[in-house]
């Protein structure tokens, strides 16, 4: 009888080890990691960093800009050599930005692009084509920051003899964007030279 009991036992103690387990509680799932640290399926693609697209902006205006001058002066390369663009730039400053974050970070930006043009060819339509990317340059410049100046600077030599004037004003581009042309005298300008400095408006400090 005391083994039929203790069989007994044993066999309930050994149903009751077989028993099915209790399921495990799911583990909770992680959170995604952040793309740009693993590849992981399902990661978090990476906040964008607004500087990454504004300095591609900057930069491609600073090349638009200068293309723009190099076509100037491509544009009177054929002529007698004293009729020729000999001195132009296209100068680029380092300016510091704020994103929304609050996150500071310094850009190279388009400052101005400078153009001294020859006066004696101005009847010839080299003369005239660039001309045309001078206003070109102005045009890109206005539309891409709202508005523009072209300062113009003569000798005063070329103004006593009249061959050229210091009439200013401001004209609209087809966006409606104004471009303000200034005009002045300066002994630093050679005689026979018209020098031209365009420049955009003032790049505001934030960005989106």
């Amino acid at each position: 009888m005391k083994h039929s009991k203790l069989s007994a036992l044993l066999a309930a103690v050994v149903i009751a080890g077989c028993a099915a387990p209790k399921p495990a509680p799911k583990p909770q799932a992680a959170a995604p990691v952040d793309c740009s640290v693993s590849q992981e399926p399902g990661c978090r693609p990476a906040p964008p960093n607004p500087f990454e697209a504004f300095g591609a902006k900057m930069g491609a205006q600073v090349d638009a800009a200068d293309g723009l001058r190099q076509r100037a002066v491509d544009a009177m390369a054929g002529l007698p050599a004293k009729q020729r663009i000999a001195q132009s730039e296209t100068r680029t400053r380092v300016q510091e930005f704020t994103a929304a974050s609050g996150q500071k970070q310094s850009v190279k930006v388009l400052d101005a692009v400078a153009i001294d043009l020859p006066l004696a060819p101005r009847a010839r339509s080299e003369h005239q084509q660039a001309m045309v990317a001078i206003k070109d340059i102005a045009t890109l410049l206005a539309d891409a920051r709202g508005s523009a100046s072209i300062q113009v600077t003569v000798s005063p030599a070329d103004l006593r003899a009249r061959r050229v004037n210091l009439k200013s004003g401001t004209a609209d581009t087809e966006a409606g964007h104004p471009v303000e042309v200034r005009k002045s005298a300066d002994k630093s300008v050679p005689a026979g030279i018209e020098r031209f400095v365009i420049q955009g408006a003032a790049l505001p400090g934030k960005i989106d």
